[in-house]
């Protein structure tokens, strides 16, 4: 996928969220990897790199943006 497809899919995933928090999240994740100020320490490569290892093999799973939503507002909810 091309920079300009992925940044328009980006922008039609973010227009479609209408929960504050997960805007607030996404818009947190956003400002710091285009903040010049943001720099990766060696642990958070690491810590990276070892959750993308147990990701794929199997170990760990993803999960979809609606079950992302429902986990937070269960413990927002305690």
């Amino acid at each position: 996928m091309t920079r300009t497809t992925l940044k328009k899919n980006i922008h039609k995933a973010v227009d479609s969220i209408n929960d504050d928090l997960v805007l607030e999240a996404v818009y947190t994740l956003l400002s710091r990897v285009s903040s010049d100020v943001q720099e990766w320490t060696d642990e958070d490569i690491r810590i990276v790199e070892e959750r993308r290892a147990a990701y794929l093999s199997g170990k760990d799973k993803g999960m979809s943006i609606s079950e992302a939503k429902r986990r937070l507002r269960k413990k927002l909810s305690k």
